[in-house]
């Protein structure tokens, strides 16, 4: 993070230091301090609904903007590729690249082997860009502007780009939704958990991928596990959070971590077996159960 970018950040956290620390996801107001970050952040655990989520957050306009021109990650998360870089990475499906999912991709293919599937927080499509080519009909949901435009004109994909788009997309329209290091970006999971009820089919399927803060590095870590909050990550998800809430919404959970096995995974999930969640990378798998 540049200087100027990180006393920008800095002047943030200053002007909500104001505002209330009750969970962003149940609204709870008894929240309690876990751990600090850079002294002036806060990791804060509610002990109601189990999420870890950073305070101060920012305001949801804010964060709209932010994503526009803004959020930066280093690598291809958000750097659009030179024409001949983008090509070699369509030849080869993204193989070997650093955007590369071939292995989630699989254990999708496995428990889903076809279907409607939104690739929600999408980026510039390289994700839906390979779900197109297992064999899926691919659409992707990318609240950046730009990338979204990108993605529809390099790689051909569809791309819905606004919070309205989604709710044009209709009730158990999908079979699954595909979402890769999106969530800890979010405000609260509340909308995004009950939009996944209701465009998921009974029987769809939603993978979610995210930082693992309940693994093993991440508890030795703790705040200093570099993923954990910062100004692009405003939650911290553990299993737990996810197999206490999502239920609610109509879905049956397993969560485990890398590395992945596509077959341990389809038995665990036919026989409800509770997998190791002690990787870096922790995967959710949230089967709709029907209405």
């Amino acid at each position: 993070m540049g200087l100027m970018r990180r006393a920008n950040f800095l002047a943030r956290v200053v002007l909500n230091l104001g505002t209330d620390k009750s969970c962003p996801f149940c609204k709870s107001t008894s929240t309690r301090l876990v751990d600090r970050k850079n002294l002036v952040l806060q990791l804060r655990e509610c002990p109601a609904c189990g999420l870890w989520f950073r305070w101060p957050s920012e305001t949801a306009g804010f964060q709209g903007k932010f994503y526009q021109k803004q959020y930066q990650e280093a690598g291809f998360t958000t750097e659009l590729p030179e024409p001949a870089v983008l090509e070699r990475f369509k030849a080869s499906n993204f193989l070997g690249s650093p955007k590369d999912f071939h292995v989630s991709i699989a254990v999708l293919k496995r428990l889903m082997p076809h279907g409607r599937v939104l690739d929600y927080g999408c980026s510039w499509g390289y994700g839906a860009f390979q779900l197109r080519n297992a064999g899926y009909d691919a659409v992707g949901f990318e609240i950046s502007r730009p990338r979204a435009k990108f993605g529809r004109e390099q790689l051909g994909i569809e791309i819905l780009d606004a919070l309205s788009d989604l709710d044009t997309i209709p009730d158990q329209s999908l079979d699954a939704i595909y979402a890769s290091h999106v969530l800890e970006h979010l405000l609260s999971l509340k909308e995004t958990f009950a939009f996944f009820a209701r465009t998921l089919r009974p029987g769809g399927l939603a993978m979610v991928l995210v930082p693992n803060a309940g693994g093993r590095l991440a508890r030795e870590l703790g705040t200093k596990w570099t993923p954990m909050i910062g100004e692009k990550h405003t939650l911290a998800l553990r299993r737990d959070f996810f197999e206490k809430n999502m239920p609610a919404y109509g879905f049956q959970v397993l969560a485990l971590s890398d590395p992945y096995n596509p077959e341990t995974i389809e038995a665990a999930m036919a026989n409800s077996t509770i997998l190791p969640c002690e990787g870096e990378e922790l995967m959710v798998l949230a089967r709709r159960l029907p209405v």
